[in-house]
């Protein structure tokens, strides 16, 4: 990558007419300028799972997105320091981002630098709680794609507030949290969706967050809409039958608001009581089998284990050790009967 990358400074180059939007993502008062339509709204579904109210003064997080010619318009290069920490398909933040881009991601200093090869650049700067993002032609690019760069660039700044990203859905059923780890066509989505449907709370999809604070730890919502494949549509009937009004097409899944389909499932925030590990079986009912905190922790931190930098690895493997004591761990053999779950599971988390 030759002579890329900004520093963050007063070198956003806007014409005079940046759009601004303020919004309080759990509490943290958040700011993000770009002075381009297409680039403004990579955060409008984000904007409509959060808080957001009228946040004026000082805030805690910035980012400023804008629209670069090409890659030799991106101001200031690379400080001969630098290091290159990956390079490859992004793995850090759930299925839609493993398919939709290829990154090189540089640690400068203090600085994360990801260069979306294609799309653009993005520095990410937590000490000073602040991003910048450069991308060419972003009026061509998918929504969905200029919402998952908006997504993984707050999901960096939100590490600097104690507020980890964890590879998994998560729900909420009266106050209690349940979250469900595993690889692609595990069954995680299906698992989710048939918990969703029976009263459930929505907090994630592919991605969750942690916020840790001493001895408590909350759940928060965290992606605004939640990837399916066509497979999983045919299985869930409400699904089948809701067209093109609720299903948005993206560059490779279909999306929807959960709270279309499902009225009033918007979670908030909860803390964590269980733990799923979900794996599809040819049994006819499924079922849960006790899983020892070790392998748990164990299945979590090589989940993990895409770490730009040393001391965030050694941060959250205590975060994700305090989750595993405090959350009932189980492996979920899920069975042909996929939406009877809540009858096995909601019994279970009301006496936790």
């Amino acid at each position: 990558m030759s002579q890329l990358v900004m520093g963050l400074r007063a070198e956003h180059t806007t014409t005079g007419d940046s759009r601004e939007h303020r919004f309080s993502f759990h509490g943290i008062p958040f700011r993000f300028c770009s002075s381009s339509a297409s680039l403004s709204s990579s955060i409008a579904a984000w904007v409509r799972t959060v808080d957001s109210g009228d946040v004026k003064g000082d805030v805690s997080l910035t980012a400023h997105f804008e629209h670069v010619s090409s890659r030799e318009a991106v101001p200031v290069p690379l400080s001969p320091g630098a290091r290159r920490v990956f390079s490859g398909t992004m793995p850090a933040l759930g299925n839609s981002l493993r398919a939709l881009w290829q990154c090189d991601v540089y640690r400068d200093g203090e600085r994360l630098v990801v260069d979306v090869r294609d799309h653009g650049v993005l520095l990410i700067d937590r000490n000073r709680s602040a991003a910048a993002g450069h991308f060419y032609c972003p009026e061509t690019m998918a929504p969905d794609r200029l919402e998952t760069f908006f997504h993984y660039t707050m999901i960096e700044l939100l590490k600097g507030k104690n507020t980890f990203p964890l590879p998994a859905a998560a729900l909420e059923w009266k106050g209690k949290g349940v979250l469900l780890f595993g690889p692609n066509g595990c069954g995680k989505t299906t698992a989710m969706l048939s918990l969703l449907r029976s009263g459930y709370r929505y907090l994630g999809d592919d991605i969750s967050l942690l916020r840790d604070h001493g001895p408590m730890q909350l759940l928060l919502g965290a992606s605004p809409t939640i990837d399916v494949t066509d497979h999983t549509i045919e299985m869930v009937p409400e699904l089948r039958t809701a067209g093109l009004r609720l299903l948005r097409q993206g560059a490779y899944r279909k999306s929807f608001h959960p709270e279309d389909v499902y009225p009033g499932s918007r979670g908030r925030s909860c803390e964590p009581a269980m733990i799923l590990f979900p794996q599809v079986t040819n049994i006819s009912h499924s079922c849960l089998e006790p899983l020892a905190k070790s392998l748990a922790l164990e299945a979590l931190v090589r989940r993990e284990a895409h770490k730009h930098d040393a001391d965030t690895a050694a941060q959250e493997f205590q975060v994700l050790s305090k989750l595993v004591q405090r959350a009932a761990c189980y492996r979920l053999h899920f069975g042909r009967d996929v939406l009877d779950l809540p009858r096995l599971l909601t019994p279970l988390l009301e006496r936790h």
